[in-house]
This record gives structure tokens, C-alpha cells and sequence, in this order.
């Protein structure tokens, strides 16, 4: 029996059902020919002959053959079987920045709750990079050739790319083990007496670590590599086109960036209401920023944070889809004379709500999530005026012992904390920065920076700065709020502003 890493769906079953050495992979049909264009690796698992397992690539002819020794309690290395009926725990690791697989087999314990230890028993240098060679996609699975006398059963297998596998449920599968036929049972028996049987139970785990995907916009950057970790739903394509009446630039566009347009939707079967970011083409950057975003939001759970529900991959397009939020962008509310003005209740709970979407990113999260474009228009208003906060494809993670590496400098003007700018570090500090500015544009109504009438720059941070040491920092409240608002709120409010905005990250607070 083997574990199939395949370029093709397209296998060979001519010798699937037959004693031998073809277990259904591509171009085994003793016709090498069709090989040539299809990719596969394949470790096999043998315990016919001589209980080894050997590694195939892209032929039956082994790269490596192995392991007559298996672990046993996690540390313990013992000598035993393929052919003893017993179930194996298999683990494969593939790394492809060193290309290298890792196989660490252990007999099943139904009481092991964690990942063995031990180091794997054997290592193999493979390329799997020709797996993406002319496709987007990878196959995987199991194939067998077998003997009448010969059983092979796979009871569970976990499988994840750029990650850990999950953990099995050990409780379950020992429940499939007690329930197999008894005829195999007591075939198992018989094989005490006789060496004619060979029964394999496997419980597989599969990491492919850091495996390169290629890229989905082969028209503008077909050699560049991107890397991908996804655990959403796909949607299909005609859905999607027909949610949006086939992408109603009139009708049904939310909005329009630089990665490309945002329209609404609304699924035909279940009727709700959906927001589709739809990349550009023209966008080599907005592919880097799509797949971050996928990446990162994909695990992301906050109520204040917008929320990814799933993507489409259709030809060259790349497609997100997000939870529909019906009062749109806060920066249209703030500065759109045709959008209702927000009272100072609302904004309080906005500004409320994204602190706590910012907290979870940076303290209540597994990593350290960096946003880098904390502003108005990526906050997004539900339909009770809740804010949540969108756009990660500027983010960044780290994890919590460590600190953030230098990039480039990302964000928008107005934004951007001073040593950001001159260092290219992203970190929480320059966050808070970008979460003060937040702070006193919703306070103010106006944007961090405009042009004035005499061609000079306004400055909003420098504006209440100002104000504030004047001893009047209520006077850059928003005007239209029509004192409405509690004063000591509005200038705890602006207070926050200008220590989060502090030129020196050190002085600011965290989240």
C-alpha cells in the first residue's frame, strides 16, 4: 500500500488489483512513456516481501528502502512487523526549503495524546517542487496491489500543508480497530501460525512543510512563488457570478482599491448577503497582500474583526469572500456629506470595538498579528454600527517571545509612525500609533492630513497637540456633533489620541 503525492488524477490502475510491484501510480502500466509529464512520489509500504518501505519518485525505482525497527511508548525502539496485524502510526514530514522527508513510524497507542519525539528513523533528500510544475494543484491519497491473502486498511489520516497535521482522535480509531470484520481477525490469528498473510493498518500524518504554491496570477508573475496556508471553504465560481448578477459594476460594486473592486452578493441558496473582493490583474502587489490576507484572517475569530468566510480560485482570478457589512467603511461616514453622521454614542462603541479587535491581535491571539493599516476606511460598520476591523493584507506575525522583522514600509500617509518610516520596523507600537490617529479623526471628523486653503498641510496630531496645550482640546471635537457628547469622554478620548500618537514608541501605551 503507499501514500501518493501526485501532479495528475490520472493514475494507472491496470495493475491496481494484481500481485506486484505497481500499486496504480502514474505510467506503471509496464509503459514508462506516459511518465514523463506526470510527477509522483510515492512511499510504499511493504510487507510482503521483506517488511521494508521504500520511497518512489516518479518510478518504481526506490530512492530509499527502510525500517525494520519501530518505536514503541514514544522513545523505546523495537523490532517487529508490517505483517504482525498490528495498527502503525505513521508520521511524514517533507521540508522543502532543505529538501528533505522525514518518516517516523511508531506502533498505534491508543493512549497517546501527543506527537512522538523520538527522531524519525529515516531521511531521504526529495524535490517535490515538480509536484506544482505545470499546475496549480496536488493530488493526494493511497493506492494498493495486493495478493488474496493480503488486507490493507487505512483507519485515519490527518494531512496539512505549510503546518502540523492535526492530531488523530485516538478514542475513534481504536473504535474502527475493534470494529473491523471478524473474518480479519481472525485472519490475523491464523497469521500467528502461517507467514501467507499480510494485514497493514495505518494510521497516517502528513506535513508538508513550507511547500511553494505556484502562483495563481501566471499571467503577470508566473515565475514568482507564493506561499499559501488555507482552511476555508471554496466557493465555486458561478456562484459567486451569479451572487453578483455577473460582477453589476451598477448595481453591485461596494467599493475600489488598488488590489481591485469589492461588490456585494447574495448567495442563491442560502440568501445571504456577502461582500467579494475581486484581485486585479494588473496587481502583482495585491496578490502578495490576497494571499496574507487569506493566510492570516482565514484563523482569525474576533467579533470585532471582519470576518473571511471562504475564497474562489477560477482560472487566473483569485476571489475572497467576507461577511457582508451593510453600513460600509467609517471613513465614508466621517467624510461623505451623503452618508448620516455618526453620533458620539456610536463612535464611542466604534472606537471601543476596534481597541478590542487591536488587543486580540497583538495579546490574546497564538502569534503576535502586526495590521500595519490600522485607518477609517478599513473599519467596517455592521448593521447595528459595530465596528470591525478589515484589510490584513499589510499584516504581519511573530510570535510572542519574538520580535517583528524589518520590511518595507507599508501603510498610508498619515498613518505611519515615525520610526516606522525611518527604520522599516513594523511592531505593536507603530499599530498604537496608527489606532492614536484612529482615535482623533473620529473624534475630530477630520483626516489626518489635508491640504489648506494656502497650499500648507494640515496635520491633525499637531492640530490637537496644539489645541490640547492651549488648554482647549475640546475645540477639536467634531463640530456637528452638536454637544451631544459627554465632555469628560470626548477629552479622555483626544487624551488617548495624542499618547498613542507620541513620537516616541516608548512613551506610548500598549493595547
Amino acid at each position: 500500500m503507499t501514500f501518493v503525492l501526485s501532479s495528475t488524477m490520472e493514475l494507472d490502475l491496470h495493475h491496481l488489483y494484481r500481485a506486484g510491484q505497481y500499486v496504480g501510480t502514474p505510467g506503471t502500466s509496464g509503459n514508462d512513456s506516459k511518465s514523463g509529464d506526470q510527477f509522483f512520489v510515492a512511499i510504499e509500504f511493504n510487507g510482503i516481501d521483506d517488511n521494508h518501505i521504500d520511497i518512489n519518485v516518479k518510478s518504481m525505482v526506490s530512492v530509499g528502502s527502510l525500517i525494520k525497527n519501530f518505536y514503541r511508548s514514544n522513545t523505546k525502539i523495537q523490532s517487529t512487523k508490517l505483517s504482525s496485524g498490528k495498527p502503525m502510526q505513521v508520521w511524514l514530514d517533507y521540508d522543502s526549503q532543505v529538501q528533505k522527508l522525514n518518516i517516523t513510524i511508531e506502533e498505534f497507542d491508543e493512549f497517546q495524546l501527543s506527537r512522538p519525539q523520538p527522531l524519525p528513523q529515516f531521511s531521504s533528500s526529495v524535490n517535490l517542487s515538480s509536484l506544482w510544475s505545470d499546475s496549480d494543484l496536488a493530488y493526494a491519497g493511497f493506492s494498493a496491489s495486493g495478493q488474496e491473502n493480503c488486507n490493507h486498511y487505512v483507519i485515519g489520516w490527518s494531512f496539512m500543508v505549510n503546518g502540523e497535521a492535526p492530531l488523530l482522535n485516538n478514542f475513534a480509531l481504536n473504535q474502527v480497530l475493534a470494529n473491523l470484520p471478524v473474518e480479519n481477525k481472525q485472519k490475523q490469528e491464523h497469521h500467528i501460525s502461517t507467514s501467507s498473510l499480510v494485514t497493514v493498518v495505518l494510521v497516517v500524518s502528513i506535513v508538508l512543510v513550507s511547500c511553494n504554491v505556484k502562483s495563481w496570477m501566471k499571467g503577470n508573475s508566473g515565475h514568482e512563488k507564493y506561499e499559501i496556508e488555507c482552511e476555508l471553504p471554496s466557493f465555486r465560481y458561478k456562484d459567486l457570478l451569479a451572487a453578483t448578477i455577473g460582477f453589476n459594476k451598477k448595481k453591485m460594486i461596494l467599493g475600489e482599491g488598488g488590489f481591485g473592486r469589492v461588490y456585494k452578493g447574495v448567495l442563491a441558496v442560502s440568501k445571504q448577503s456577502i461582500a467579494i473582493k475581486r484581485v486585479s490583474l494588473e496587481s502583482k502587489q495585491g496578490m502578495k497582500e490576497f494571499m496574507a490576507e487569506i493566510a492570516i484572517l482565514g484563523q482569525l475569530r474576533h467579533r470585532n474583526l471582519v470576518r473571511l468566510i471562504g475564497y474562489c480560485h477560477h482560472k487566473q482570478e483569485l476571489l475572497l469572500v467576507y461577511d457582508y457589512m451593510p453600513n460600509g467603511s467609517l471613513d465614508s461616514h466621517l467624510h461623505n456629506r451623503d452618508k448620516p453622521i455618526p453620533v458620539w454614542a456610536q463612535r464611542l462603541c466604534i472606537i471601543k470595538g476596534v481597541a478590542s479587535g487591536l488587543l486580540y491581535l497583538h495579546e490574546d491571539w497564538e502569534q503576535v498579528v502586526i495590521h500595519r493599516d490600522i485607518k477609517t476606511s478599513n473599519v467596517l460598520l455592521d448593521d447595528e454600527m459595530n465596528g470591525r476591523l478589515g484589510d490584513f493584507g499589510l499584516a504581519r506575525l511573530h510570535s510572542h517571545e519574538s520580535e517583528a522583522h524589518t520590511t518595507h514600509v507599508a501603510g498610508t500617509w498619515g498613518y505611519i509612525a515615525p520610526e516606522l518610516a525611518r527604520l522599516s520596523k513594523a511592531t505593536k507600537a507603530s499599530d498604537v500609533y496608527a489606532f492614536g490617529i484612529f482615535l482623533l479623526e473620529v473624534v475630530s471628523g477630520k483626516q489626518p492630513i489635508e491640504v489648506k486653503a494656502d497650499g500648507g498641510t494640515f496635520l491633525l496630531a499637531d492640530w490637537v497637540l496644539d489645541a490640547w496645550k492651549n488648554g482647549s482640546i475640546i475645540d477639536a471635537v467634531d463640530t456637528r456633533l452638536e454637544e451631544e457628547y459627554e465632555t469628560e469622554e470626548v477629552e479622555l478620548v483626544l487624551k488617548l489620541g495624542l499618547i498613542c500618537s507620541h513620537s516616541l514608541p516608548k512613551k506610548r501605551p500598549c493595547m
